[in-house]
């Protein structure tokens, strides 16, 4: 397994890192770059100004998430991440039917339905993570294409370049054929088994599936609810969908892995498809506002995504069967509850024990995320601001920080960077400047505003004195302002005559691409370098520059 690592290219240097020139992420644009061929249809006017303003907060805060780098976190992320890009698709629709439109939403409901299925105590879970070392989703890996995404987004590189990032990152998650994948062509199927009913057997009646699905409906929500009345279901709808449970029931006692996974799948298509021809002939007004309907069908389609997800070498992968020991889906062992439903099914058990059965098996499927298996230790620690901030003290010098920042102070701080370097990452000589600006006063206010015994340590001298020395060459009122801080995009940024670009390249990369736990250290030592920029005082550099210009 490669290493899931967000690296330091060398196209992520701190010079090369650009956004549009536009103050606002134009979300269409991103859309068209993930769309390909049919980005001509995607316009600003077919994406709505909230929907994109939405999508943009929450791929930030789905960003965010995942960059605390834990299990629970990255799996929170990914889901947030793909309910973000069912949103936007499903409220830009008067882009009109794309096909693309279509087969980003199949992946990012995939991702979602992977990225909140839970196991038992984390064993075959569908999300599989390691900080630093692996990512796999579904049995499939994705760090590269989730590690070029974060670079995309994280480094400003645009939306034509995150839109792309996005698409190729959803890709994995596309349910491709089994012939294109390499995989072996299957084999004829075997005769379906028969599903014998004796006689006066009441499953192909109404009444049967009015109670069945009530009791069913009533286990699955809080409230009890009994939404089915007598006018919803026909004896020829009941008929129906009575064949339909015999096939997949049949197809499942087979017991081989394929016939099982497809019989899981069509128990699921056969209850989504039921509820839908509920809802649409106008006879039950109860389902719109029954939780038990909606609780039931996300878990019908979440059994549908989990058996229709491949991985590269297995069509089946979620669905592991072995006949008579067991049976797991997405890493749950359901056989029980399934024999329970099969059993009272084909005993011609009364509806309501039928209904129990269904409620029991699908009530499997609800979204729960995976518990993270952590030790709790890194609860008890101190707050990520606070010790990525003693991190940074210790790096410019000597010196046992106790008690010195309050969260408070340091939630204001990390605001202040974050805009320091949106400002530095648009790579241009007035916005460098503004944006180191920024980041020696964030931190300059931070480390006056410490006690007196705090700034005297050797670490926070050296960090308050570059920060000084900082806010005055970002202040010179010069015209030609590049006699105290010399910027050349792609190549090099000096300041007061001091190469800080790797220094401030390495800040960059933690913040924004590992965590700011990580960046302290950077920080300290970008300060430190800073506090030895020598002849910091405005008659020196007036000096300095009328020489250069004469």
């Amino acid at each position: 397994m490669k290493s899931f690592k967000l690296v330091m290219m060398p196209c992520v240097l701190l010079l090369q890192c650009s956004m549009s020139d536009a103050d606002v992420f134009p979300v269409h644009l991103m859309l068209q770059a993930a769309v390909g061929q049919e980005a001509d249809r995607v316009q600003a006017s077919c994406v709505p100004d909230a929907s994109a303003t939405r999508w943009r907060q929450g791929f930030a805060g789905a960003v965010e998430t995942m960059m605390q780098k834990t299990k629970r976190t990255m799996q929170l992320g990914l889901a947030s991440l793909a309910r973000g890009v069912l949103m936007l698709l499903d409220e830009s629709s008067s882009c009109g039917d794309l096909v693309t439109f279509r087969q980003l939403k199949e992946q990012a409901k995939r991702l979602d339905v992977l990225a909140s299925t839970r196991s038992l105590a984390g064993l075959d879970a569908s999300v599989k993570y390691e900080p630093l070392k692996a990512l796999t989703v579904g049995g499939v890996d994705v760090h590269l294409e989730l590690n070029a995404l974060l670079v995309a987004w994280q480094m400003n590189r645009g939306p034509k370049e995150v839109g792309s990032t996005l698409a190729k990152f959803l890709a994995d998650f596309s349910e491709d054929d089994a012939v294109e994948a390499g995989e072996v062509p299957d084999a004829p199927e075997e005769p379906m088994a028969a599903v014998q009913h004796r006689p006066g057997s009441l499953q192909r009646k109404g009444q049967f599936w009015i109670t069945m699905l009530n009791q069913a409906l009533s286990k699955l929500s809080v409230a009890g609810d009994r939404p089915i009345v007598e006018a919803c279901i026909s004896d020829d709808l009941a008929g129906f969908h009575a064949d339909r449970f015999d096939e997949a029931f049949g197809r499942m006692m087979q017991k081989t892995q394929r016939s099982m996974q497809a019989g899981l799948r069509l128990l699921a298509t056969t209850i989504q498809a039921l509820l839908a021809t509920l809802e649409e002939g106008g006879q039950c007004p109860q389902l719109h506002s029954s939780q038990g309907v909606d609780r039931l069908r996300l878990s019908a389609n979440r059994l549908e995504t989990l058996v229709g997800t491949r991985s590269l070498i297995n069509p089946g992968v979620k669905v592991k069967y072995e006949a008579m020991q067991m049976l797991t889906v997405g890493g749950l062992d359901v056989h029980l509850e399934l024999n329970k439903l099969i059993g009272a099914w084909i005993s011609d058990n009364r509806a309501e024990q039928v209904g129990d059965g269904l409620a029991e098996f699908f009530e499997d499927f609800n979204a729960k995320e995976e518990t993270d298996t952590s030790n709790g230790q890194e609860s008890m620690q101190e707050p990520e601001l606070v010790r990525m901030m003693l991190d940074a003290v210790a790096a410019a010098g000597e010196g046992e920080v106790v008690n010195c920042f309050e969260i408070g102070q340091l939630e204001v701080f990390a605001h202040q960077v974050e805009s320091s370097l949106e400002h530095m990452l648009k790579k241009r000589r007035k916005t460098m400047q503004q944006g180191l600006r920024e980041l020696a006063d964030a931190v300059s206010k931070l480390f006056t505003s410490l006690p007196v015994e705090c700034r005297e340590l050797p670490g926070a001298r050296a960090i308050l004195q570059g920060a000084s020395k900082l806010r005055k060459l970002t202040r010179m009122t010069l015209v030609d302002y590049g006699a105290y801080i010399k910027y050349e995009a792609l190549k090099s940024l000096e300041v007061g005559g001091v190469a800080v670009h790797a220094e401030l390249n390495a800040f960059i990369a933690a913040w924004k691409l590992r965590s700011r736990l990580e960046a302290g250290q950077p920080l300290g030592i970008l300060f430190k370098r800073l506090s030895s920029i020598t002849g910091h005082d405005e008659n020196y550099w007036h000096a300095q520059a009328s020489e250069g210009l004469s």
